[in-house]
This record gives C-alpha cells, sequence and structure tokens, in this order.
C-alpha cells in the first residue's frame, strides 16, 4: 500500500508503486506517478506505462519528470524538528540524514528548509544550490517546545502551488505548541495536492504517532518509523530515490466521464518488477486523489472529509462566523427601534410620574417595552417574561433592577443578558479563527459580565444614597422646624435633592398618595438600598407617629451620627487600602497569568487540561484560589 505505514527495515527494499498527485485540464488527465524506496540503477519502462479510468483504457503520454524537452518542475521542502527533545545524537542524526538526501537527489529539484520549535522558521528558501541547503541543515541547534502543525504550514507555504511537491517531515514528538489547529492544517495539506511523508524518529507514544499519521494521510504520503539514528540516512536516501523515479502521464479524457468520479488505475514496469496503484478521483473537480479501498490508511484514522475541510478553512470560517455575528446586530437594531410616538404621547408622559416604574402608562394591547415596540420585540420579551416567572427569580431581579437604578423590566434584562452571552463567544471565535477554548471562556465571561455590571450599579447606587443620606435628614430635621409636615419635607427633598435619594422619595411619596402608609413606602426605600441606618430613621418615624416626640430633633441627631460613621468609615478604608489593594493582586494574579499564557503560550500550559493529572491540578488550584479569595476577603474587610 502507498499509505500504510511501513518500518525503517521494510522501508529501504520494498518498492510500490505511487500516483503522487492528478490534475485536470482542457480534457487532459494528468497524472504524476513514482515508486516508493527502488533500486539502483532501475528505471520506469516508459512503453509499459498503462491508464485507465473505471476499467477503460487511455492512449498515455509518458514523460520522464528527469528530462524531455519540458521536465516537471519538482519542489521538496524538509521539515525538521529541532525542539529540546531532540538534543544531542537524535539532531546529529538528522543532519547526516538530510545531508545524504541533499546529496542524491536529483540536480533540477529545488529544496528548501523549515526548522520548527516554539515556532517554525524558514531557514533556508526554495533554491537549486543545494550545498546552501545542506549548509543551513548544520546550523540547527535543538531548544523549545514542538509546534509540528506551524512546522508543516510553512513548509506548504514554501512549496507553493505549482509543479510536483514533497513535503518530508521528521518529528520525535507530539505537538506542544502550534498556533493553528490541527483540523484547519490538516485541510490546507489536503487541499494542497501536496504529497507528506513523515518520519516518526523514536516517537514512542501513540499520540504522536497518531498525529504524523494524520498528517501524512492528509498530503496522501506514508508515515515512517525510524527507531533509531542509523536509520535515517536510509530513509531519506529512499525518499531522494522516489523523486528521481517518477513520471508524468497525460490522456485525453473521454467526454462521458467529465464531472464524475472514476477509479484511476495506473500500471507499469519498473525495472524487473512491476507496479501498479489506484486512486479515486472526481474528473473536472479540482481535489486530490483519495485513496482506494486497496491503500487505504491504517486502521482507527479518518480520513478528512473534502467537504468539511472546506467548511474547516480560516476563511470560510470567518466568513460564515461574520455573517452570524452580523445576523445577531440586525436583529438587535431590529429590537432596538422604537415606533414613532402617536398623538396622545404627551398625555402619557405626564401621567408616568404616578406610575409605580416612573414610565408612561400604556394600553396594555400595545405595550412598547425598552427594546421597542415592534411585534418581533414583543413577542421576545413577552416569552422572556414567561420564563422569569416560571423560574420564579421575577421577583429578586425586578429588586436588583430597581436598586440598581436599571429601567428595564425583568423580561428585557434576561434578553440583553441572553445577547451579551451569545455575542460574547461568538466574537471571540471570530478574532482567534475557532480557538474553542477561548469560546469557552467568552461563553463564561458573556454570562458573567452583565451580572457584574449589574452588581456594580447596585453598589454604586447604594454608595450614593448612603452618601446623601446626612445631608437629606439635615433639610428634613430642618423643613420639621419650620413647620411642614412630614410628606411636605419629603416632597422638599424630591425638588431640591440629587439623585438616587431624589427618586426613592419620590417613589415613597408617590406610594403614600396612591394610599401607602408613609411608614411603609420609606420601609420599602430601606429595603431597595440595603440600608440599616434609614431601617432605623424609619424605626424613629414610626414611634414619632405612634407616641409622639420632637422628629426634627432626633433626625438631627441621627445625622450627626450618620456623619461620624461616615468620617470613621473613611477613615478604616483609606488605613485598609493597601491591604485590600495586595489582596486583589495576589487573588487576580494567577487568573490573569493564566490567561496571558492561554492566548501567547498555550503550550506552557496545555498539559493542564489534557492530561489527566494536569487536570486534578487544576481543580485542586482552583479549590484553593477559592479558599484563599474568601479568606482574603475575610482579612481586609473591617465592620464599621
Amino acid at each position: 500500500s502507498a499509505v500504510a505505514p511501513a518500518t525503517a527495515a521494510t522501508a529501504a527494499t520494498a518498492t510500490a508503486g505511487r500516483i503522487k498527485s492528478i490534475g485536470y485540464g482542457d480534457g487532459q488527465l494528468k497524472v504524476n506517478f513514482g515508486v516508493n524506496g527502488g533500486t539502483s540503477g532501475a528505471k520506469f519502462d516508459v512503453g509499459s506505462i498503462g491508464l485507465s479510468l473505471d476499467g477503460r483504457a487511455l492512449k498515455p503520454a509518458v514523460t520522464d519528470a528527469n528530462g524531455g524537452r519540458s521536465p516537471a518542475k519538482r519542489t521538496v521542502v524538509l521539515v525538521i524538528d529541532t525542539s529540546r527533545s531532540m538534543l544531542g545524537s537524535k539532531l546529529d542524526g538528522a543532519k547526516q540524514a538530510a545531508e545524504d538526501f541533499l546529496n542524491a537527489v536529483p540536480a533540477d529539484v529545488q529544496v528548501g528548509l523549515v526548522a520548527f520549535s516554539d515556532k517554525a522558521v524558514v531557514k533556508q528558501q526554495l533554491t537549486p544550490e543545494h550545498p546552501l541547503v545542506g549548509l543551513a541543515v548544520q546550523q540547527l541547534q535543538a531548544e523549545g517546545g514542538t509546534a509540528l502543525y506551524d512546522g508543516v504550514q510553512e513548509g506548504l507555504k514554501l512549496l507553493g502551488s505549482t509543479g510536483i511537491r514533497l513535503l518530508v517531515v521528521l518529528s520525535d514528538g507530539d505537538d506542544s505548541g502550534s498556533t493553528i489547529r490541527p483540523a484547519i492544517l490538516l485541510a490546507r495539506a489536503k487541499t494542497s495536492k501536496t504529497t507528506i511523508d513523515a518520519i516518526g524518529f523514536q516517537a514512542n507514544t501513540q499520540r504522536s504517532r497518531d498525529h504524523l499519521q494524520e498528517i501524512a494521510q492528509a498530503g496522501d504520503g506514508q508515515l515512517i518509523q525510524a527507531a533509531a539514528a542509523d536509520d535515517l540516512p536510509t530513509l531519506f536516501k529512499d525518499e531522494a530515490t522516489t523523486l528521481s523515479n517518477q513520471v508524468v502521464i497525460s490522456a485525453e479524457v473521454p467526454p462521458e466521464l467529465a464531472n464524475h468520479q472514476v477509479t484511476v488505475l495506473v500500471t507499469g514496469s519498473y525495472g524487473a518488477t512491476a507496479v501498479r496503484d489506484s486512486a479515486e478521483y472526481v474528473i473536472g473537480a479540482a481535489k486530490a486523489p483519495s485513496r482506494s479501498p486497496s491503500s487505504a490508511p491504517a486502521a482507527g484514522l479518518k480520513p478528512v472529509d473534502d467537504a468539511a475541510a472546506r467548511l474547516a478553512t480560516k476563511d470560510v470560517f470567518y466568513v460564515a462566523t461574520g455573517a452570524i455575528f452580523l445576523g445577531l446586530l440586525v436583529l438587535l437594531a431590529l429590537l432596538l427601534r422604537r415606533p414613532p410616538d402617536s398623538t396622545d404621547a404627551p398625555i402619557r408622559r405626564r401621567l408616568s410620574i404616578y406610575t409605580l416604574s416612573g414610565r408612561a402608562a400604556q394600553e396594555a394591547t400595545q405595550e412598547t417595552s425598552v427594546l421597542g415596540g415592534n411585534a418581533l420585540s414583543r413577542t421576545a420579551v413577552d416569552f422572556a417574561g414567561r420564563v422569569v416567572r416560571q423560574r420564579n427569580f421575577e421577583t429578586n431581579l425586578a429588586r436588583r433592577l430597581e436598586a440598581a437604578g436599571v429601567p428595564l423590566k425583568p423580561a428585557e434584562w434576561l434578553l440583553i443578558h441572553l445577547g451579551v452571552a451569545v455575542g460574547v463567544p461568538l466574537l471571540a471565535l471570530l478574532l482567534t479563527g475557532g480557538d474553542l477554548l477561548i469560546c469557552v471562556i467568552g461563553l463564561v465571561v458573556g454570562v458573567l459580565l452583565p451580572l457584574a455590571y449589574l452588581s456594580f450599579k447596585e453598589g454604586k447606587r447604594t454608595a450614593a444614597f448612603l452618601n446623601q443620606l446626612p445631608d437629606t435628614l439635615q433639610l428634613v430635621a430642618g423643613s420639621l422646624s419650620a413647620g411642614y409636615s412630614l410628606p411636605q419635607a419629603i416632597d422638599s427633598v424630591v425638588r431640591e435633592g440629587a439623585e438616587p435619594i431624589a427618586g426613592e422619595f419620590r417613589r415613597a411619596l408617590i406610594d403614600a398618595r396612591l394610599g401607602v402608609p408613609l411608614e411603609d413606602s420609606l420601609e420599602a426605600v430601606a429595603e431597595r438600598m440595603k440600608s440599616k441606618d434609614f431601617t432605623w430613621i424609619v424605626m424613629a418615624v414610626r414611634i414619632q407617629r405612634e407616641v409622639g416626640g420632637n422628629l426634627a430633633e432626633v433626625l438631627t441627631t441621627v445625622a450627626a451620627t450618620l456623619r461620624d460613621r461616615d468620617r470613621i468609615r473613611r477613615q478604616v478604608s483609606a488605613l485598609s487600602a493597601e491591604g485590600r489593594l495586595s489582596a486583589a493582586i495576589l487573588f487576580s494574579l494567577p487568573v490573569v497569568f493564566a490567561m496571558y499564557l492561554l492566548l501567547v503560550r498555550r503550550a506552557y500550559i496545555r498539559v493542564l487540561y489534557t492530561d489527566p493529572l494536569g487536570i486534578a491540578m487544576l481543580v485542586v488550584m482552583l479549590i484553593l484560589l477559592g479558599v484563599g479569595g474568601l479568606w482574603l476577603r475575610a482579612v481586609v474587610r473591617v465592620e464599621v
């Protein structure tokens, strides 16, 4: 089989026919045919070459790739692993094998060199001057990780897209730092029509062998195992011999076979040996030949489907993800589009101050949400409303939205939250070229970001309320001393105060005008603002209303007490600022550094989420990080 794995011992002596590539244009089918291995001095018998499509014999025109009036352009790129694991005799053996390859390869073949460790680097551009490549080989040094897929990608770029192309990959280990996704690399290799042979040099793990096999299979090549450094020169000489034993077969295709999948069969004689190979090919399609069942790859490895390969390319991925993201933006624009105000809009605005939400009263049948008044937005809000009611968290969410001063209904907030949770991972997917791990992190960020925003707004509004409370109590006490009633004093706060306390008192006053006891409406303000201080004030108001007393004097005393507490609170905050900053740095440093490595040097932490022991360590780390965060919070938090 042309793609079946071979050992080092058999690779040196086996001779098998091999279809390198198939092309079609202007009614002509062109097949590049060669042998694996080969015998010194043996050549193809051009007159014995036969070509058939689905058993139908054609009249081939055969040209030796090494000669003729227009010899075929042939290029080879050596992709050599220079990671730290190749240090010593391994790299020395690879250098000697490359030298032997350069000495044996035909003079017209252009050769390039790519080395990969932490990253892939082109060490020598394509050149027919083989000594230049040999000089670059001798300067290779072993260090860093193993960016196997990046090395193959650089090799494919260097080879170009014309002529007979061969990529020889030498590696001893698994990929541990590539930036390109394996699926994208394998898809590019399959559609490049480049033959890729992989040499597994002491690749002792099944994972590393599988990766090399997938690369060779995508390039319609073979994986060859090398158990020792002494095997490498023989294997590289075989690759050079393969280049020396190639023919280009051309034949006119019958019109009735156009746009049909056919079995291409090539037979012939190489020296005293009969050789043959077959491959499936779609006439008129620009695709690489697929191997026939007789030359199928090793069991357990699945070839990359052509359709999946096309969809896996980065350009198509960008277009698809961009289209989805653009569709979401258009949907959001439709939801946010507001209908024009009707003729009764001024009346509704004048009545809005008497509603609980502070928004204009509207007819139930044509209710307009913050997301718009069209049928689509109303349907979405109604559905989200049913969800929050069924899940029984509408009350808590509504309370938090009111405390944060966010003018949204729970259903509207849920829709926006869902949009952010979907949009952030889609954007991350688009920017990273399909990185699923970053997409998962983006999903977590998209879910937590609206919650963090809501908590921030809630905390900021509550803090502003507490800061305004002493001056507000002083204003209410002054109004009471001047002879105003408590509702009138509160109304003066509404007219002269600032947000958020003016808005909360306005709501309390509206509730009182609608029949709710003033003490109960003020108690609701204390619950929304989570203020124990205001709860005590409401308690003082209740006592004064029931048994009498000088409420103005009580409020003045409470205002002075709150100012003293606020002064102490600020002093404690200043004294504990260094401890709180240290706690924040200690807690966030592991997270931030892990994210940095994930984006810049993922190979350093890949073992934490690919190896069972690493996953266990990651879980323990997260538990310890959580416990440490709680402990730091308890240490730096001072109650006043």
